[in-house]
């Protein structure tokens, strides 16, 4: 079955046998630690185990050359006891298990994926067998667009699932198309925030999310900076104004066919700061390179929306992309100047590089227009920052249990607007010190929320790139991580 894919990944083959170079099984551990083997186990996979050396722990991996049984390589892998055994640890397993295929240099790939059902009811498998597969794909991505010389590991050229079971063809081919649509979603997201600023420019992100959008049948408005002003977004376009490149706001609608009487409407609202040099409020020179990654936010949320989308959801979803370049010149925002927003309040600019949340506060406001029953937003806005959650904190934070991306909350109580407010304004954008960055940054975003509006705000910054303590994340670069969990509640709020 082919992917339907923006990046080109390895095609995937269901098969009952395989003639390929390698074949992979899987084996859980027992609570006597040693491998649960299968009737049908390979003899030389029963030597391994009888000697104890291998157990079915957990990371555990061994290839055995070809010259063992006519030629076939075997790649056999632990999975550690199935009590303990979660899609997360799947998603382990599967780039642990490519990172060896890849150095193996691997042409031809067999899972005999029975080894991971084995044992497991349906509702199980559908979450282990996906949560493999991206964890084996998203560990081969590699942002090479911009090299002479392409990535140099050895392309696995097929991939095939190999099972005995026929009766759940067509199941499995649902499960592995959603898994393939999932992993695109988050290459997506990755490219767009990998994309260098030079090339990655507002202009360049509304062309291209409007491509997207004419493939997949959503509806897609670029506004540009006039028509922001005619928007009254004056919060937004300060935050551009140092720069030559055009500020772009980019909405995104998606409609399901079918109306059900349950259907909710959800909005995203992402930010998408393509370059922060801080504006006149100038960054270290130190790592300024990664700012190019600001823009993670409204990356994110595209690739979320479209994966909702793809995967059918059926609540609408509005999602709105501010992208602002903020660089410093004679046009650029001062500290001290007053901005008047969108919903009318004044906000005095203490520090340029608090801008995240001015681009936010316009878009917030103007996501109300479209009448959501919820809005949430995501942005890499604070350095200080774990994550924040305002309203909302337990539906998100369910999501991430289905996704396993982690989020930890923060309190968002009112009495923080005191560190915030304003001599000359109804607010300050910073309090320009480094206490409850995270918090001042949330509690300033609550401001454009208008009465009896749920909300939730989520701060990725420390979680939006250089994420390769997880094997199924590049070393350095975007993670692409909650791309799963805001498609989740996209589609299940």
């Amino acid at each position: 079955m082919k992917s339907e894919t923006i990046n080109t990944l390895t095609p995937i083959h269901l098969s009952k046998s395989f003639e390929g170079d390698t074949l992979a099984h899987f084996f859980f551990q027992t609570d006597k630690k040693t491998a649960a083997l299968h009737s049908e186990t390979p003899t030389e996979i029963q030597d391994l185990a009888k000697s104890g050396t291998f157990t079915g722990a957990a990371k555990s991996v061994f290839f055995i050359r070809g010259s063992y049984i006519d030629q076939i390589n075997l790649l056999i892998a632990g999975l550690g006891t199935k009590k303990d055994f979660t899609p997360e640890k799947a998603r382990l397993t599967g780039a642990m298990v490519a990172n060896r295929v890849s150095s193996e240099k691997v042409k031809s790939f067999g899972i005999n994926i029975d080894g991971i059902l084995k044992g497991s009811n349906k509702a199980t498998a559908e979450s282990i067998l996906p949560a493999f597969l991206e964890g084996f794909y998203l560990s081969q991505y590699a942002f090479d667009k911009y090299k002479s010389q392409k990535n140099g590991n050895q392309k696995l050229e097929s991939l095939h699932l190999v099972s005995e079971d026929r009766k759940n063809e067509a199941w499995l081919k649902k499960v592995i198309h959603d898994a393939l649509i999932t992993i695109d979603c988050i290459f997506l997201t990755r490219n767009f925030s990998n994309e260098p600023s030079n090339y990655g420019t507002p202009e360049f992100y509304a062309n291209e999310i409007s491509k997207l959008c004419k493939t997949y049948g959503l509806k897609c408005k670029v506004m540009g900076e006039a028509e922001a002003r005619k928007e009254k977004m004056e919060l937004f376009l300060c935050v551009g104004a140092g720069s030559e490149r055009e500020s772009k706001v980019v909405i995104m609608e998606y409609t399901p066919k079918t109306g059900a009487k349950s259907a909710k409407h959800v909005s995203l609202v992402g930010k998408g700061v393509t370059f922060d040099s801080g504006g006149i409020s100038l960054k270290p020179g130190m790592r300024m390179e990664d700012m190019k990654h600001d823009m993670t936010g409204a990356a994110t949320m595209v690739g979320a929306t479209l994966m909702a989308a793809r995967l059918g959801s059926k609540n609408k979803i509005t999602t709105i992309l501010v992208f602002a370049e903020n660089m410093p010149s004679g046009t650029a925002t001062q500290p001290g100047n007053i901005i008047r927003a969108r919903n009318g309040k004044t906000v005095e600019i203490i520090n340029t590089d608090a801008e995240g949340r001015l681009v936010l506060g316009d878009a917030l406001d103007l996501a109300h227009d479209y009448k959501p029953d919820v809005i949430v937003n995501t942005a890499t806005l604070t350095g200080a920052s774990s994550v924040a959650l305002g309203k909302l904190a337990k539906t998100v934070l369910k999501s991430t249990e289905s996704t396993e991306e982690a989020l930890w909350q923060l309190p968002l109580w009112d009495e923080y607007f005191e560190d915030i407010k304003s001599q000359y304004a109804d607010m300050m954008n910073s309090a320009n010190d480094s206490n409850g960055g995270t918090i001042r940054g949330a509690i300033f975003l609550k401001q454009f929320i208008r009465p009896g509006m749920k909300w939730a705000h989520v701060d990725l910054a420390n979680r939006a790139y250089d994420q390769g303590y997880l094997p199924y994340n590049p070393r350095k670069g975007s993670s692409g991580v909650y791309v799963r969990t805001f498609a989740h509640f996209a589609m299940n709020y």
